[in-house]
């Protein structure tokens, strides 16, 4: 029996490796769907287990395996029939596809264990994502396990073992990282924090014009004019109304630190792409909604999503796509 070559043995190692990156990412998917639900609630992560909304029935373990369970039972709780929705099941296999192919965009034999750590990165974002899509909130603990992560990837790029390093950064460094962590949070903290209120409050605020134009009738109108205290009882009502408003404010304090987070991570090239397809998508969405929404309702959504579909291409191809954009202004 002959041996097999070492370029076969490669390629056996890597096609382990990928059916494992997949595995353990549906796995860490079925996780994930919990952190979903329960962290916005408040409740533990640990001690309550998973049982059927509506029966209430406490799940087995044999219909706890990710993906294939759902596909078992058909979307359908084992006691009581009750449907199950299938989210769950498109979070888990997200979540094992995203690890498939951050280990084959990223050779473990070159970055060591940056694939697995960006792994566990973007196993936060799509938590984030979903919790925003729920929520419109970000879980504080969840950003800050993004932020330790990115730094703990830092840190372990400095870390020397006997084969060389112990984590390869691909295209970044510390300097490249701190740049990225303020090029983007920066300017969306001064835009979401300083410009939009103020341009709120001086041009878009139609509360705020309408008293206005009620104190300008004001100072044409007598007092003894039957009119007057009609404007008087107006300006009150106005002056409570904008009182009682909430700030208005571009973007939440969860989209700025998810970006100083995704810029630590990935660096200034890739956080960069993030943001521009961020808002590129979030634009076209937005316009999107404002046209199918027939009442008058806030037209508010989530931008989260957004930011993290951004970063998760800005990990893939970021660097790539700021290249190719700036070598059309190279020439030759």
């Amino acid at each position: 029996m002959s041996s097999l070559s070492l370029e076969t043995l490669e390629t056996i190692m890597t096609v382990m490796i990928y059916v494992f990156a997949f595995l353990f990412g549906i796995t860490i998917g079925s996780f994930l769907n919990v952190c979903i639900y329960r962290l916005p609630k408040g409740e533990s992560l640990i001690t309550n287990n998973s049982h059927c909304m509506t029966c209430g029935t406490q799940i087995k373990r044999y219909d706890l395996i990710p993906v294939l369970s759902w596909l078992i039972l058909r979307g359908k709780c084992r006691a009581c029939g009750a449907k199950i929705t299938p989210r769950y099941m498109i979070i888990e296999s997200l979540t094992g596809l995203v690890f498939l192919g951050v280990f084959m965009r990223y050779d473990v034999m070159t970055y060591g264990l940056y694939p697995a750590m960006l792994c566990l990165f973007m196993a936060g974002l799509i938590v984030l994502c979903f919790q925003d899509i729920d929520t419109q909130e970000m879980c504080v603990s969840v950003l800050v396990y993004t932020f330790l992560i990115a730094a703990l990837t830092h840190v372990l790029s400095f870390v020397n073992v006997s084969t060389g390093k112990l984590l390869t950064l691909p295209e970044t460094d510390l300097k490249d990282g701190l740049i990225g962590m303020l090029c983007v949070s920066l300017p969306l903290l001064i835009i979401g924090f300083v410009i939009t209120p103020i341009f709120w409050k001086l041009f878009a605020d139609e509360d705020r014009r309408e008293l206005k134009g009620v104190k300008a009738n004001m100072k044409r109108t007598s007092e003894t004019d039957r009119n007057y205290k009609k404007l008087v009882r107006k300006k009150e009502e106005l002056e409570a109304k904008i009182k009682e408003q909430p700030p208005v404010y571009g973007f939440g304090m969860g989209d700025i630190i998810l970006m100083a987070a995704g810029g630590l991570m990935l660096g200034v090239k890739a956080t960069i792409t993030a943001a521009i397809i961020a808002i590129v998508t979030g634009a076209v969405f937005g316009m999107v909604l404002k046209s199918v929404k027939k009442e008058e309702t806030s037209n508010a959504f989530a931008f989260g999503p957004f930011l993290v579909v951004g970063l998760a291409v800005g990990a893939f191809i970021g660097s790539k796509l700021i290249d190719m954009y700036l070598g059309m202004f190279v020439i030759a």
